[in-house]
């Protein structure tokens, strides 16, 4: 903090936004005053800034309307003298603190015409803290803001240049320390701060400084019996619920039944707050929820209120998570009798559920959760004296199953939100069948912490769907590699390895793959993306394939593989039980070493089938010892990707290495080595094994390899021998007509089993088409050919339609996008649709047809004999003249399925066309994609009236 503010590089002191993020109880506000108690001693920003004003966002959020002007008053309330004559004068000397910033209740483009940039002008809150942050209002001053993580979503977008920091959770060393100095004695904190270490969800939810504070705050004066009930405590709601039944032993000199009937005051109270965005209560609030002045001055109430000014009867609740935990007890315990007494707060807990659209989000939701575990019912009543609401609990989980089932809803969750909430309730079985509404789970927020990834563990560890997860681990917080091991490690550890696997540090995927390990856990595709593969986390993973019968496919991306980490968990994928078949490395730095250990995984893994390397430079030697494994007899991969993955001056050499594992692997059926500068030389080498009989190549990928004429020349006679080769990628590459003339004089004398083809970006015009031609009319193998991109103009689709009337031609897919051709060549195309029964793809997209052409193409399409599915005419030059044409098609046509219209000038009269005909009962259109924002009212009205017709079609 004391660096933040510092001037730049060259001196200058430019205004600067940095904003706090960190979860509830994380320490904000004690950043936030520690920073301004420096300031004011002159420790930090020493003449940085002149004037500090803070703002207490909650505080302020129950107020109808504030200018500016009023914050900085009330900050300087104290001080005589025209305050907003000085403060203004050096506006970059201040310092504005927006603590607490709320979460916006509206989008981010809404109400931007309503910023202020007058300091007297009276707005609503958010507008006002809006222009604070969109520096409408005090564009030269820093400011200092602090936020929870849910706020940072829409916050982030307001932001200009910020910086941004997140809070971090305690140190082992850094809760050790404090465990010290909140009890008089050390050999009473060490038992506590060890003591924690037998609950592994204790010790990870006490990094939190609130955690931490209420667990101190009740063993200062208990005694060790609730030592032991500690063991029991999972989640934060236990936690809540052991501080407040703690606290209520507390009592002296008023009954049991008067303490949980303040407590009860205090839920009602948090709840109304909430509700109405307030913190401050005065004692009139307190005495309208049961709670009298006589109250206020009891100890046992000081546990949960405190004053906010000295001499001023204002109070709000110790920490605003307190708030949010009576809140969710309210909604827990309220029933119909006590509505006639808090009618005052009228919403029901779905309603909370929704409000400001926080949803699972919500603290509060999250405690609700917590408190309808079937266990804590009896603690819930002795506590507060009443009994959970019946049927509240099933009415919950059957609307969180709704919320999961619907994919509008769902689209808006943040997994981890969901993952918070079933966490908190502690029901396996529940969670599998939430879990299981799920096919994938994508967790890429900047950061997560040890919490977040202890959630998400136990809900995926029963999944019984097979489940895809991407996690980004680039900053997983908590996870610090400290110098012990974990006391959670399994007792016994099986792998043979040289290293001394006890005394590694916890790895930050420890939680998730004792969850792997889980016999019932069904992840079968796990992606980790900024993961700093060491020691510890290749250890992990190592155990995890020891037992694990799921996991089939790992992804490693943008990730530091560290020799030692990927020696321990190629030691896990030598493991028998291991059945992963598919491991990719996706812009990864992997040395030769590591490849090593890679090459013996080949030779011994039965199921290991493809094998990626996708932007990873290796070295040439990394690449032979690969190579070398590969050539094992044991070997079964059977798809090789080294896209983008050589060093130019080692292309040819790596092609020789390929081409010798080509000539003694048979079970290598698809090889990518696209984005490769392999040039003709390359290619040579690589055709020696290619042509080789113990070659089974299906599937081979040369697209942007630098190839020319004679890489083609060599690659001919390659397909005249092959008998197995199903797919060519020769996408961008400057060919020629002539290289393409040898491809065709190859596939002619082939043993006919080419099906794919792409030829996209080949430099290619009409002179190549006829021998294209030719092969359509020959190779009836050939099911798809992707011209795109190449200037092959009408006459070149003249030559090329002659071969799609032949009777032997089977193409299914045509691209033609970007051919450089015109309405002319519709005719022809016309013509091949009359008798060519077996095109389902046609993709015209980005030429100039024009409406004539249209017109003459639906002609063909109109035909008995044409069987297309999807056809895109994207950007075609087309509008509303030849709708009439498209709009009879649509009316008659059974087939099609696709249409892109998108991109052309199509006007209300030509959709309101094509809108009648879709809803015609013949027309079995499924995609439409059309472009919608220049319609008027009265067509987008009939376009949802087809949407409502015909729910089926997606637009």
């Amino acid at each position: 903090m004391e660096h933040v503010f510092d001037p730049e590089e060259d001196g200058s002191s430019s205004p600067k936004t940095v904003v706090l993020q960190g979860c509830a109880g994380i320490g904000k506000t004690a950043v936030v005053h520690k920073f301004m108690f420096d300031w004011a001693a002159g420790i930090v920003t020493p003449g940085r800034f002149d004037y500090l004003i803070y703002v207490n966002c909650r505080e302020i959020s129950h107020i109808a309307k504030l200018s500016a002007a009023d914050l900085i008053t009330k900050t300087f309330q104290d001080i005589n003298g025209p305050i907003l004559d000085v403060i203004p004068v050096y506006p970059e000397k201040l310092l504005f603190i927006l603590d607490g910033f709320p979460e916006l209740q509206y989008p981010v483009c809404d109400q931007e015409e309503d910023l202020s940039a007058n300091l007297q002008e009276k707005k609503p809150v958010e507008t006002l803290l809006r222009s604070f942050v969109r520096k409408k209002l005090f564009p030269e001053s820093s400011l200092l803001i602090t936020a929870r993580p849910t706020t940072m979503k829409k916050l982030h977008s307001l932001l200009k240049q910020s910086i941004q920091a997140e809070i971090l959770w305690f140190t082992d060393a850094e809760k050790k320390a404090y465990f010290l100095s909140q009890f008089s004695g050390a050999n009473a904190a060490m038992r506590v701060f060890y003591g924690l270490r037998e609950n592994e969800g204790l010790d990870i939810m006490s990094a939190l400084p609130i955690i931490s504070w209420m667990i101190c705050h009740v063993l200062q004066s208990q005694g060790d019996g609730d030592r032991t009930l500690m063991r029991s405590l999972k989640t934060m709601t236990d936690v809540y619920l052991f501080y407040f039944s703690k606290c209520l032993k507390t009592l002296t000199g008023i009954s049991v039944w008067k303490g949980q009937s303040c407590l009860w005051g205090l839920c009602s109270l948090a709840a109304e707050g909430l509700q109405n965005q307030q913190v401050l209560f005065q004692v009139s609030d307190l005495r309208r929820h049961g709670i009298g002045v006589y109250d206020t001055n009891c100890t046992f109430l000081n546990h949960f209120l405190k004053k906010v000014e000295s001499g001023v009867s204002v109070y709000t609740f110790l920490h605003f998570s307190f708030q949010e935990f009576l809140s969710a007890v309210f909604y827990a315990l309220k029933n119909d009798s006590s509505w006639m007494f808090f009618d005052q707060v009228g919403k029901t807990w779905q309603e909370i559920f929704q409000q400001y659209g926080k949803g699972f989000s919500s603290l509060t939701i999250q405690f609700l959760f917590g408190l309808l575990h079937k266990g804590k019912g009896k603690t819930v009543e002795t506590t507060f004296g009443r009994k959970v609401s019946p049927g509240l609990r099933e009415e919950l989980l059957k609307w969180t199953e709704k919320e999961i089932k619907d994919k509008s809803s769902r689209l808006q969750t943040e997994p981890m939100d969901l993952f918070r909430c079933l966490y908190e309730i502690q029901e396996e079985e529940y969670a599998k069948r939430i879990i299981a509404e799920l096919e994938s789970i994508i967790l890429l927020q900047p950061t997560y912490t040890k919490m977040d990834i202890l959630a998400m563990s136990f809900c995926v560890k029963s999944s019984h769907s097979h489940l895809s997860v991407s996690l980004k681990c680039q900053h997983l917080l908590g996870f610090e590699e400290e110098d012990r091991a974990s006391a959670f490690m399994p007792p016994t550890l099986t792998l043979n390895q040289p290293f001394q696997l006890r005394n590694l540090p916890v790895s930050p995927l420890h939680l998730l793959c004792q969850a792997l390990r889980n016999p019932y856990c069904k992840i079968k595709d796990l992606k980790l993306i900024f993961c700093h593969l060491t020691a510890s986390c290749g250890r992990d993973l190592s155990l995890v394939f020891e037992t694990n019968q799921y996991l089939t496919d790992l992804e490693f991306v943008k990730n530091t593989l560290e020799d030692s980490g990927m020696k321990l968990l190629c030691e896990g994928l030598k493991q028998p039980n291991c059945i992963l078949q598919t491991l990719r490395l996706y812009r990864c730095l992997i040395s030769s070493a590591s490849c090593g250990a890679l090459a013996a995984v080949l030779s011994t893994n039965q199921w290991l089938t493809e094998l990626e390397f996708s932007e990873t430079k290796l070295e040439a030697s990394a690449l032979k010892l690969l190579c070398d494994g590969l050539k094992d007899p044991n070997c079964k991969l059977q798809k090789l990707k080294l896209c983008a993955s050589f060093l130019p001056e080692s292309s040819e050499t790596v092609c020789k290495y390929l081409a010798s594992v080509l000539t003694c692997n048979p079970n290598l059926t698809e090889l990518d080595l696209s984005e490769n500068p392999l040039g003709d030389t390359g290619v040579k080498y690589l055709c020696e094994g290619l042509r080789h009989s113990n070659c089974k190549m299906e599937k081979l990928d040369l697209s942007t390899c630098y190839l020319t004429v004679a890489s083609c020349v060599e690659l001919s006679s390659f397909l005249q021998v092959s008998q197995t080769l199903k797919e060519l990628f020769v996408f961008a590459n400057a060919l020629g007509d002539t290289g393409v003339q040898h491809l065709c004089e190859g596939l002619r004398h082939a043993n006919g089993v080419i099906e794919n083809l792409v030829l996209s970006e080949c430099s290619l015009s009409a002179a190549c088409c006829k021998s294209l031609a030719q092969v359509l009319s020959s190779t009836r193998s050939l099911t798809k050919l992707l011209l795109i991109n190449n200037k092959i103009e009408d006459l070149g689709l003249k030559l090329l339609c002659e071969g799609l009337k032949q009777p032997d031609c089977q193409l299914k897919d045509l691209a033609l996008w970007t051919c450089h051709l015109t309405g002319e060549c519709c005719q022809d195309l016309c013509n091949a649709l009359y008798t060519n029964e077996h095109l389902r793809d046609l993709d015209l997209s980005d030429n100039a047809l024009g409406d004539e052409g249209m017109q003459v193409l639906c002609e063909g399409l109109k035909h008995p004999s044409c069987k297309l599915q999807t056809l895109w005419l994207a950007e075609c030059y087309l509008t509303d003249v030849c709708c009439g044409a498209l709009a009879s098609v649509l009316s008659r046509n059974e087939n099609l399925t696709l249409l892109d219209l998108s991109g052309n000038d199509l006007r209300d009269f030509g959709v309101q066309m094509l809108c009648d005909a879709l809803i015609h009962p013949i027309s079995k259109l499924q995609t439409f994609y059309i472009d919608t924002d220049h319609l008027h009212e009265e067509t987008l009205r009939k376009i949802e009236a087809l949407k409502m017709s015909k729910p089926g079609i997606t637009w």
